[in-house]
């Protein structure tokens, strides 16, 4: 095991036998030798006192299946690092390691190389790096500020949170959130939570999380929404805004306002506000910094821009204004997706790929953080994809006048990390066999879209992270929700099979893990699916040839682009820009089958013979 102690002695041990071997053996060179392949990409995942590796088995060499060595070191500097921890790797196309007992709050350096046997090792792979972390400590008191039909619930924020649930249910009480709480992921600690009724009173839980896992308690607090009576007062002038020219937009930037529920936005080509035109659509809150685009300028011209809190008692001449600012549109430089470092936008926090699973009776012991979600539940990196690429096709072929957009959960594969956001590092996240997938268009009536939903609730959701069982799973734009019902499996002191505690290889957990959509959950924008009308899906080429769904097969007015489906998402983040949150919105409701973290909800649906 890596122990929590000092190491500087056996890395200056392992750096000196390192240098007197390359004195003493000089290596030799062979031009005819063909270098072994090394493993790809590797993800690192933080845990509490511990890293989770996770790599693609590299392919057979000269016949022979490789066995992986793990090097580590407290600098980046490979002829200081230690192997540890050899692994063969067995056990699916994914090798797994977890590296235990290390420090808390300390960066790590990882190499990978592969063995052959008979035939040498790999080169070291680039090097990574990770931070162990605890789980964060709870959240502190929660401030709820009472609005129209909104509250503003903001907590001081919590070391360690990566990101923040936030539950909320009219009359609820308790220190824990009931089952069908709504609930929805921030990377802040603030949050505006929307379309309440008046005079009713909610019950608010928040609760800090990483990739370590959640806080163990909630902090919890009570509000009313109500109807303004009077406009923002004088002192709630926001700040003048920063605007960021983009093409045929300027988007606006500024600190949100204590107690001011939303903001208008306006521009004109003088620097005269009542000549202003406003943007019809209030923006609300809900991050800080607030972000608003006004749309539909004239690139090269120079505009004004103006700020102003509002509620549904504002007028325009009513409510305090910002002073001016102003921008000209203009278009970014194209992409250049064959430099790997050309800078696409930031992320303002990390977009959590994997979580540890709970114990259940398909994994008594649970999972550990390396599990994929996008394969198994609604998550902000799935949704920062499908509504990337929506706005996308949008944009480029509004003439396709899309429905929503449709991507199977295999298509991400690794975490998107805060900060910088370039071509290679949004491209590592797609799986490689996914890379040069394109766009298609294609039209499903009514009745073959339900059709094809209730296969996507068909596939094995077992929580297993196999790609055999999880790679189907749905991830869909912000016009689409729905609830995938599970039944409830048994608990696990009833799993028993001849005396002995059942693992998922000992019985048929296929009940378990194959769903349905809960009957009246299947939305488009909030409407009903009409069996006669004719809906255009956008998804993969993959998708749309029949691959996971033969239902697609029916889809008819094919239109396979040209474009790639990663750059369409990479266009989205480059039009964007800086700080992009993760978002989840409850669009997929997971209910019952293999316990998930949250917003995963127990369900009732009890298996019976059929």
């Amino acid at each position: 095991m890596f122990l929590k102690k000092n190491w500087s002695w056996v890395f200056n041990l392992a750096l000196a036998l390192s240098i007197l071997m390359l004195i003493a053996c000089p290596m030799e060179s062979d031009d005819d030798d063909i270098p072994l392949p090394a493993p790809g990409s590797i993800q690192i995942t933080a845990n509490d006192g511990a890293l989770v590796l996770q790599w693609t088995r590299v392919a057979a060499a000269g016949g022979v299946d490789p066995t992986y060595k793990i090097f580590i070191s407290e600098s980046n500097n490979s002829l200081e690092a230690v192997e540890i921890f050899p692994t063969d790797g067995s056990g699916g196309s994914l090798v797994k390691y977890t590296i235990s007992e290390l420090e808390n709050h300390k960066t790590y350096y990882i190499w990978v190389k592969a063995a052959y046997a008979g035939l040498g090792e790999s080169d070291f792979t680039g090097v990574y790096q990770g931070t162990p972390i605890p789980p964060p400590a709870n959240p502190g008191t929660l401030t709820v500020a009472p609005y129209e039909e909104m509250l503003g619930v903001s907590w001081v924020a919590v070391t360690d949170a990566s990101f923040y649930e936030v539950y909320y249910k009219a009359g609820g009480a308790g220190e824990t959130p009931p089952t069908d709480a709504t609930m929805e992921t921030v990377a802040e600690p603030t949050v505006m939570i929307e379309e309440l009724d008046n005079g009713t009173s909610y019950t608010v839980w928040v609760r800090a999380g990483n990739t370590a896992g959640n806080s163990a308690g909630y902090a919890t607090a009570a509000g009313t929404p109500v109807v303004p009576t009077t406009p923002p007062t004088a002192d709630k002038k926001p700040e003048t805004p920063t605007v960021v020219p983009g093409n045929a937009k300027l988007t606006l930037k500024w600190t949100p306002v204590s107690d001011v529920p939303s903001y208008k936005l306006y521009y004109g080509t003088t620097n005269d506000f009542s000549q202003a035109t406003p943007v019809e659509k209030p923006i609300l809150p809900k991050a800080s910094p607030v972000s608003g685009d006004i749309t539909g300028l004239v690139n090269g011209t120079s505009y004004y821009v103006w700020v102003q809190s509002w509620n549904s008692a504002s007028t325009k001449d009513n409510s305090p204004v910002s002073d001016p600012a102003s921008g000209i549109p203009q278009a970014k430089a194209a992409i250049d997706y064959s430099n790997t470092t050309f800078s696409l936008g930031s992320a303002g926090a990390e977009f959590v790929y994997a979580q540890t699973l709970p114990p259940s009776v398909f994994n008594p012991t649970g999972r550990p953080n390396s599990d994929r979600m996008t394969r198994v539940q609604e998550t902000g990196l799935g949704n920062l994809f499908t509504d990337g690429a929506a706005w996308y096709i949008r944009d480029k072929y509004p003439e396709q006048n899309i429905s929503f957009v449709f991507l199977h959960g295999a298509y991400i594969d690794n975490v998107l990390p805060a900060g910088d956001i370039t071509v290679g590092s949004l491209s590592a996240i797609v799986r490689t066999a996914d890379r040069e997938d394109k766009f298609v268009l294609l039209s499903l009536t009514g009745a073959q879209l339900k059709a094809f939903f209730d296969e996507v609730a068909d596939v094995v959701h077992s929580g297993r992270g196999g790609p055999s069982n999880t790679a189907f799973f749905g991830n869909v734009s912000s016009e689409v929700h729905y609830t995938l019902q599970y039944r409830k499996p048994p608990e696990l002191t009833q799993a028993i099979i001849d005396g002995t505690e059942a693992k998922y290889s000992d019985m048929d957990t296929s009940p378990y893990t194959r769903g349905r959509i809960k009957a009246g959950t299947l939305k488009i924008n909030g409407v009903d699916i009409d069996d006669t009308k004719t809906y255009r899906i956008c998804t993969t080429e993959t998708l749309a040839t029949g691959a996971f769904f033969d239902t697609l097969l029916d889809g008819i007015n094919k239109v396979v682009t040209d474009d790639i489906f990663w750059h369409g998402v990479a266009e989205y983040i480059y039009d964007q820009g800086a700080d992009l949150i993760p978002l989840v919105d409850g669009r997929i409701v997971i209910e019952g089958g293999v316990p998930l973290p949250s917003p995963w909800v127990a369900g009732d649906w009890i298996y019976t013979e059929e």
